[in-house]
């Protein structure tokens, strides 16, 4: 259990810290530093002529009438510029974006759901209709220096066969950057599951961010492996140095913990990276990386590698990441891995139309008892079909080999959504889910289908980003009002 206090240790710290940079928001103390140009994202340049601190950095989205009753924001960005930050929303949709235009925000909403699982014993089979009621609440504070976001959700379920008792998942997510000074700041995100694995198939899938574009977890491929309660997540911090407007340097650390209570087995995964990047370009960066994981539990295991990476926005709705070099590793890792890659292209092709597609050869998150590198392809496509139906569909394949036995596993998943906006707060939601795996060659398939009535109060709902919004205004005729 010495891995779980460590874990527990670095949640508790995490949120400590989050805190007090949230609370320090309340005393409004104004900062030493000068303030950090507005950007003109038509010249990239502040009204003085000079070059803005970042080509990624925008305004923050404004208020709009439903913030009336949020205590409002005393302008944090004035005489600055503003990085947007996205992260995934634990109760689906399009992500959070913050900071958010009000200072002081609680969100919270609901939903009932009700499908049919044709394996919801896993590889014994025995399809069954799932009831589900989900309950979120989240929370945003800033001020003109950080900002925090903390959600939580949690899922409740009842099925129609006797064989399977109701069940209960929790998941927890924080979300905390801040400024040190105008050219240091810092980064704290973490996540944290508890209780029956079976439930993150009908929970909204896991999301990793690509700039202001969610894709799909890869580790969804494997998603229903345990059958039993789990308690995993993990933490990670970052600080990211501007020695000028062109470089950036950026240290990370995560820590990954993953418990199985049927056996009381658990692994802990520990990543360190540091990168330097170089604008060539007002959207184009090159630079280096160097990175080393450590992995303790079921396996001891370490490897190290480096490479080259890059990224470039071949439009302004469009972007472009890859990073990739060679990697050494222990015996303890299993079959030697030669490279790292990690490949993405995400974007919108018009205004109502957006795709993705991702790549990776990475180390596991862990969720894979005792598998570390692993292949994983991930794809996607969103579609507005007007103002109130949109479409997703989703797709990903994943292939890695378990250390004991030297067992290759694989598995992919299929999913795909549509939404139908009632009102301000009620949305409709059909979904299909397929997923099929084999692990320890047993064999996983699995369907299944869900209706969901999701409510969230127009005032406590987040600002979510609209991956859309770039080409909406490229495609306004000319002399047009914004």
């Amino acid at each position: 259990m010495r891995n779980a206090l460590i874990f527990s240790c670095m949640m508790a710290f995490t949120l400590a810290a989050a805190c007090g940079f949230a609370a320090a928001q309340t005393a409004g103390q104004a900062g030493d530093q000068s303030p950090i140009p507005v950007c003109d994202p038509s010249t990239d340049r502040a009204p003085d002529g000079a070059k803005c601190e970042s080509t990624n950095q925008q305004t923050a989205p404004p208020a709009g009438p439903e913030d009336s009753e949020s205590h409002p924001m005393e302008d944090p960005s004035a005489g600055r510029g503003v990085a947007l930050h996205y992260a995934p929303a634990l109760n689906g949709g399009d992500p959070i974006v913050m900071p958010q235009p009000v200072r002081l925000r609680y969100l919270f909403g609901s939903g009932a759901t009700q499908g049919f699982d044709s394996a919801a014993a896993g590889s014994s089979g025995l399809p069954t209709g799932v009831s589900v009621l989900d309950g979120y609440v989240a929370a945003t504070v800033q001020n003109s220096k950080s900002f925090v976001l903390l959600q939580h959700a949690t899922t409740f379920t009842h099925y129609s066969a006797e064989e399977i008792q109701g069940q209960v998942f929790h998941r927890t997510a924080v979300l905390a950057s801040g400024d040190f000074s105008r050219r240091l700041n810092w980064n704290i995100e973490g996540q944290s599951t508890l209780g029956d694995d079976a439930l993150r198939l009908v929970n909204p899938l896991p999301e990793r961010m690509v700039g202001q574009f969610s894709t799909a977890e890869p580790v969804s491929a494997a998603y229903g492996i345990d059958q039993g309660r789990i308690w995993g997540g993990g933490v990670s911090g970052s600080l990211n140095w501007k020695p000028d407007l062109d470089r950036t340097v950026t240290v990370t650390v995560r820590n990954s913990y993953h418990h199985r209570f049927s056996d009381d087995l658990s692994s802990n995964i520990v990543t360190g990276r540091i990168e330097y990047l170089k604008a060539q370009t007002d959207r184009t960066s090159f630079g280096i990386f160097g990175q080393t994981v450590h992995e303790t539990g079921e396996i001891l295991c370490n490897t190290g590698g480096a490479g080259f990476e890059f990224t470039t926005r071949m439009t302004e709705s469009t972007l472009m990441e890859l990073a990739a070099g060679p990697e050494f590793s222990t015996t303890g890792c299993g079959r030697r891995q030669a490279f790292n890659l990690h490949a993405a292209v995400a974007g919108a092709v018009n205004s109502s139309t957006r795709v993705y597609a991702t790549a990776n050869r990475e180390f596991s998150s862990g969720y894979v008892r005792r598998g570390t590198w692993e292949d994983n392809v991930v794809v996607g496509v969103g579609k507005k079909l007007n103002r109130q139906f949109s479409w997703s569909a989703d797709a990903g394949y994943v292939k890695g080999t378990l250390i004991s036995s030297l067992i290759t596993y694989q598995g992919y998943f299929a999913s795909t959504e549509l939404r139908k906006r009632i009102s301000e707060s009620l949305t409709a939601v059909a979904t299909y889910r397929r997923f099929d795996h084999s692990v320890s060659s047993q064999g996983v398939r699995r369907n299944v289908v869900m209706v969901s009535l999701q409510w969230t109060p127009s005032r406590h709902n987040a600002q979510r980003s609209d991956p859309y919004e770039i080409v909406r205004q490229q495609e306004r005729a000319p002399g047009e009002q914004k």
